[in-house]
């Protein structure tokens, strides 16, 4: 349902959905990673074996990095954020909001919404509205779990390393 993957992103309900979606996944894999530490600690007292400090030690640093966030002074502290989503919706309900203002002839205010054919699209770096080229928000885009073209191993080291985050978020803001 989502163009392939550098290709931009249109702001709408089915988005919305697979973040949400993505978001619960990604709180769920906590309780995931709980027999893992478990078993990880049995294998550490009884066992002494390098495979139980393993399990211990990659469900513990999960844990710890869904707990963490990203930092203190960003308005978005996880990928799959409720502010992220509730500003993605705020740009869906803009939308709304000019078409009612078009269709009852009132002025539209340019602080609000930027043009008057508004159509945000989420690319890799930010979000944009396709006519006027305004960025709407600007934060990067979080994997979203498309299909990439890097193949098995490769989309597979990028998901273990970077988490959901977007690799963008590593650079220094100003």
């Amino acid at each position: 349902m989502f163009p392939p993957h550098p290709e931009p992103i249109s702001i709408n309900h089915d988005l919305l959905a697979r973040i949400l979606n993505l978001r619960k996944l990604y709180w769920m894999s906590i309780f995931f990673t709980f027999p893992a530490l478990f078993f990880g600690w049995i294998m550490i007292t009884w066992a002494d074996s390098a495979m139980g400090f393993g399990l211990f030690l990659a469900s513990g640093w999960t844990i710890v990095s869904r707990l963490l966030p990203d930092s203190t002074g960003n308005k978005y502290l996880y990928p799959y954020s409720l502010n992220l989503i509730f500003d993605l919706n705020l740009l869906i309900n803009s939308r709304r909001l000019k078409d009612v203002l078009v269709d009852e002839d009132v002025e539209i205010d340019t602080t609000l919404i930027c043009c008057k054919l508004i159509n945000p699209l989420w690319e890799v770096g930010n979000v944009r509205c396709s006519n006027c080229n305004r960025i709407l928000l600007d934060h990067p885009r979080p994997d979203l779990g498309r299909v990439r073209e890097e193949g098995f191993i490769k989309g597979l080291a990028r998901v273990l390393i970077l988490d959901g985050r977007p690799l963008l978020s590593l650079k220094d803001k100003e």
